[in-house]
C-alpha cells in the first residue's frame, strides 16, 4: 500500500482527522492536507460500500489464536475508542522483525483484516495497528488504558491447556524472559515482568 492510499484509508475509512493522521504517520500536517487534495472524490455507491465495511468484526481464528493475541495484548497492547471506531495498537521493537511479522499475521488471523504496520521514526518501535468496530468485544476488554482496568487472564482461556499455553506464549514474548543461568547451562531462569499485580 503506497503512502497516498494509506492516508486516504485512514481519512475515509477510519474517520481520523488530518492532524491525527499526521501524528500517526509522523509527518507534517500540511503534507497530509496536500495528499488528500489529490484524492478523487468518492461516488455515493463507493461511500455506501465503505459504510458496509464498518460492520463489527467477527472472530475468524481459532480460540488458540485469540488466546495468543490476548497474551500479546496484555503485554504490549493498547485498546482505544476513536470517534467512530476502535483501535488495537501493539508495540514491538523493530529489531525483532520476525515477531513483528508474527503479530501482524496473528491479528489478521483473528480478525480477518490485515493491520497497518507503522514505524516510529523517533524510536526503535513499530506499531501493529488495526481499526474497526467490535475489537473490544472479541478481546473481552474495554477500550481504555490498561492501568484503569483490573486486567486478568479470562477464565475461558484457563479452562483448556491449549489456550492457556498460547496465552502464556503471548505474555512471555512481550513481558517475559527465559535464559540459561551464567556458567550453569542446565539451569534455566524463567521470569515475567508487569506493573499489573493482578496479572502477576
Amino acid at each position: 500500500m503506497n503512502a497516498q492510499s494509506e492516508v486516504e484509508r485512514l481519512y475515509v475509512e477510519e474517520h481520523l482527522s488530518t492532524r491525527q493522521i499526521a501524528q500517526l504517520l509522523g509527518v507534517g500536517h500540511t503534507k497530509i492536507v496536500r495528499t488528500l487534495e489529490s484524492v478523487p472524490k468518492r461516488t455515493k455507491s463507493e461511500a455506501a460500500r465503505l459504510r458496509f465495511r464498518y460492520e463489527p468484526f467477527q472472530l475468524h481464528g481459532s480460540p488458540e489464536y485469540l488466546a495468543y493475541l490476548i497474551g500479546v495484548y496484555l503485554g504490549d497492547g493498547h485498546l482505544a475508542q476513536c470517534e467512530r471506531t476502535e483501535l488495537l495498537d501493539i508495540a514491538c521493537d523493530i529489531k525483532y522483525q520476525k515477531m513483528l511479522n508474527r503479530i501482524a499475521n496473528l491479528v489478521t488471523q483473528v480478525f480477518g483484516k490485515s493491520p497497518s504496520v507503522i514505524i516510529d521514526k523517533n524510536s526503535n518501535c513499530a506499531h501493529v495497528r488495526l481499526y474497526g468496530t467490535g475489537i473490544s468485544s472479541i478481546l473481552g476488554f474495554k477500550p481504555l488504558p490498561k492501568k484503569q482496568q483490573n486486567l486478568r487472564i479470562p477464565d475461558w482461556i484457563k479452562l483448556e491447556k491449549s489456550t492457556s499455553q498460547q496465552c502464556l506464549r503471548g505474555l512471555f514474548e512481550t513481558d517475559g524472559y527465559l535464559h540459561y543461568r551464567i556458567e550453569r547451562e542446565k539451569s534455566i531462569v524463567v521470569g515475567f515482568s508487569n506493573i499489573n499485580s493482578t496479572l502477576l
